[in-house]
This record gives structure tokens, C-alpha cells and sequence, in this order.
């Protein structure tokens, strides 16, 4: 999880008020429906990168980088994160880069490109998990 963009939660605790019922959702739903979020947010923190953090020294590098790690089982239950993966060509982590631009430093004020791109597209990325959910739904005739 962290801070870089885990969206393993964005939406579906409103989506689905009882919370036994995401219990009793199979993995491959749940899996469905975060890999449907991840669709939407995944290009818009790129995009959003792209646009908030143009400068001199920008390269492109760390925005090119945002990819969704895979799907995984926590405490919490399933999720994926989707942040800057590896390093850029002066050996430092991408995610370092991005959090330092996100939350910025002395001298360096926050542009905070990845909390702009998931609030921009919340409400699309739960409408995502929604269909998928209320698809299953009807699988069942429930």
C-alpha cells in the first residue's frame, strides 16, 4: 500500500454498504473490480504527472513509470497500489521523485499530482467497480 495511490479501497465500502456482502464476494469479483479501477486511475495519475510536474529538469521518467503492482491479499483484504515503479537514469527511485514532487520540500512547493488525479476520477472509477459488482449481482438473480 503507502502512500503512492493504493486504490484498493476507493469507493467500495460506500458501494457496498453491507460489508458481508463484499465478504462474500469471490476474489475474481473483487479482482475485477480494483483492475477496473485501476483502468481509470492508472493513465490519469500519468497524465496528471505529466501536466503538474513540467519544468526544466522534467524527463518524463517518473510519470512513464507509474504502473499497478499486482493484485495482493492484506489484512484488510485485497488490493493493488499504483505508483512509480524503478529508477530513473540518476539512480534514484522514481517513487522518491514522486513523492518528493507530490508532497514537495524546502524550497520546492507540493504539487500534488497523484492526490489531483484520484480525487479527479473517484467518482468514475467507483461507477468502474459498480458495474462490475452489480454484473455479478445479476449473475446470481439476487
Amino acid at each position: 500500500g503507502g502512500v503512492m495511490g493504493s486504490i484498493s479501497t476507493i469507493g467500495l465500502n460506500d458501494l457496498i454498504e453491507d460489508l458481508s456482502a463484499l465478504a462474500a464476494l469471490p476474489d475474481s469479483v473483487i479482482d475485477e473490480m480494483l483492475t477496473a479501477q485501476a483502468d481509470i486511475i492508472e493513465p490519469a495519475q500519468r497524465r496528471t504527472m505529466q501536466a503538474m510536474w513540467a519544468g526544466p529538469y522534467r524527463t518524463g521518467a517518473t510519470a512513464g513509470a507509474v504502473k499497478r503492482t499486482k493484485i495482493r491479499s492484506g489484512k484488510d483484504g485485497r488490493y493493488l497500489s499504483i505508483y512509480p515503479h524503478g529508477t530513473n537514469a540518476d539512480g534514484n527511485r522514481n517513487a522518491e521523485v514522486a513523492f518528493i514532487n507530490e508532497f514537495g520540500k524546502r524550497n520546492q512547493p507540493a504539487r500534488p499530482a497523484i492526490d489531483t488525479a484520484n480525487k479527479s476520477k473517484t467518482e468514475e472509477a467507483i461507477s468502474a467497480a459498480a458495474k462490475v459488482y452489480n454484473a455479478f449481482v445479476e449473475s446470481k438473480n439476487l
